[in-house]
């Protein structure tokens, strides 16, 4: 741990293991790569720091996390992949600290912000783009993937997305439903939705 690194700034457990992200960590000397921490709860002891393998300079990795049994997803929302702040997710194995795959969407873009929020349940995660502008701008969208394989399932979007909605600003999934916040969204300007 050192000055700015921000550890907690994400955190996630499943069973007897949790994960904390760092987004502000210095990689190697290298500004806010970010990381994140796997840590067994019935021993407080650090099991493995996770890294990105393409990390570099404030790609804010950690700035999400998500686990499910010995899988975790880790965001990136500033990873350049697909251009300025498009962003991205990575999958690791927590029990080996392994990354087994990056995920980026198949239509990703400058300043979407994908890995903005994360979440797991089992083979399936749902990552968050807040910025992506298929509905205008700002209105974010979320995707599907398989952890076991690294593929795009999915691309959700609401139904009635609109300009400023940021859907896709925060994630939850559990067997085949999901949920997807958008705090842009609702009666009143900013007072928010959630879709199902």
């Amino acid at each position: 741990g050192a000055d700015a690194d921000l550890f907690g700034i994400s955190v996630a457990i499943s069973g007897n293991l949790a994960v904390i992200g760092a987004d502000g960590d210095d990689v190697n000397g290298v500004m806010s790569t970010g990381s994140a921490y796997v840590f067994d709860i019935t021993t407080g002891q650090q099991l493995f720091k996770l890294l990105a393998s393409d990390g570099d300079k404030l790609d804010l990795f950690g700035n999400s996390v998500a686990i499910s049994g010995n899988l975790a997803v880790i965001g990136a929302l500033f990873d350049d992949d697909n251009d300025f702040s498009s962003g991205s997710a990575y999958v690791f194995d927590v029990t080996t600290g392994r990354q087994l795959f990056q995920l980026l969407p198949s239509d990703g873009e400058e300043y979407d912000e994908f890995g903005a929020s994360v979440a797991i349940n089992g083979n399936l995660a749902v990552v968050g783009a807040k910025y992506d502008g298929d509905n205008g701008l700002y209105s974010g969208s979320a995707y599907v993937f398989n952890v076991k394989t690294g593929k795009q399932l999915f691309k959700l979007l609401p139904s009635d997305g609109s300009e400023g909605d940021r859907f896709g600003t925060s994630v939850a999934i559990n067997n085949n439903l999901a949920l997807i916040g958008a705090d842009g969204d609702g009666n009143a300007i900013g007072s928010g939705s959630v879709y199902i």
